[in-house]
């Protein structure tokens, strides 16, 4: 059994450990990606034209402007050298203190600019559901029309362009060690979570619902699905994820709980 942290900085760490290895499977699962450690910094190039499976994170703390800079810049080379689109994801937990503030600044010089926080949350179970959850028809996600409807709701909850979901989500391989849900009403594709183990945690991944379907519980529905069938893959229970400002109160009503924020930045 993996250890169970018991304390703010452990779980801080768990944090960074969850999203830096969940994003190294992403990389290494699509063709041609792969990962590169360097001098305090993670870079996870999937060789994808979604930007977000590109990713440069913080492994060590950023002390002062001129070595984050340095560090910003070194993503930004590698990326601009494959013609990639890519995300800077630095935790401020390791930003030194006086730059947070300036954090905006400091990426934009290197054409980098503010996406979104993401909040590190995690849950040791669910809590039961504070309302009869709605009724869904489940499928796994096993196959072409599955995948799609992953890369198409993705796509139009985040606003993202579904051709390039698809080119990152429609991978068969990116679903070796993935389980995967997709909710449907009616016939129609509108909700969908997906689970990776990670340190025998389950990592929450691909959270999205249909903007005219919002509001309805069904996130909370597809994610409980995904998250027993994860459990029953690979008896895994403990579950962390990474949360936009939109998901994090669904997933504090699941039981949730704050780890740590990061910044999510995109590259022009």
């Amino acid at each position: 059994m993996s250890h169970v942290p018991d304390t703010q900085e452990a779980l801080v760490a768990e944090s960074h450990r969850q999203i830096q290895q969940a994003w190294r499977y992403f990389a290494r699962a699509l063709p041609g990606g792969g990962v590169l450690e360097q001098d305090g910094l993670l870079l996870t190039d999937a060789r994808s034209p979604l930007a977000f499976m590109n990713a440069a994170f913080l492994t060590t703390l950023a002390s002062d402007e001129d070595d984050l800079q340095r560090r910003i810049e070194a993503a930004a080379a590698h990326f601009r050298r494959h013609g990639l689109p890519w995300v800077f994801m630095p935790a401020e937990d390791l930003v030194a203190e006086p730059l947070r503030d300036r954090l905006d600044a400091l990426t934009a010089a290197a054409g980098l600019h503010f996406m979104m926080p993401m909040t590190g949350m995690v849950a040791p179970a669910l809590q039961a559901p504070a309302r009869p959850l709605p009724t869904l028809e489940y499928r796994a996600v096993t196959d072409e029309a599955t995948r799609r409807a992953v890369a198409d709701i993705n796509g139009e909850g985040y606003a993202m362009p579904g051709d390039l979901m698809h080119a990152a989500t429609g991978v068969e391989p990116l679903w070796v060690d993935m389980v995967g849900v997709v909710g449907y009403v009616d016939g129609e594709a509108v909700s969908t979570a997906s689970v990776t183990p990670v340190d025998q945690t389950a990592y929450v991944c691909l959270v999205a619902t249909r903007p005219g379907h919002q509001g309805k519980g069904y996130a909370d529905a597809v994610m409980r699905r995904a998250l027993a069938d994860a459990r029953r893959e690979w008896g895994v229970q403990r579950t962390v994820l990474h949360a936009t400002p939109a998901g994090r109160p669904v997933y504090a009503r699941m039981g949730y709980a704050d780890t740590n924020l990061f910044r999510v930045y995109v590259a022009a």
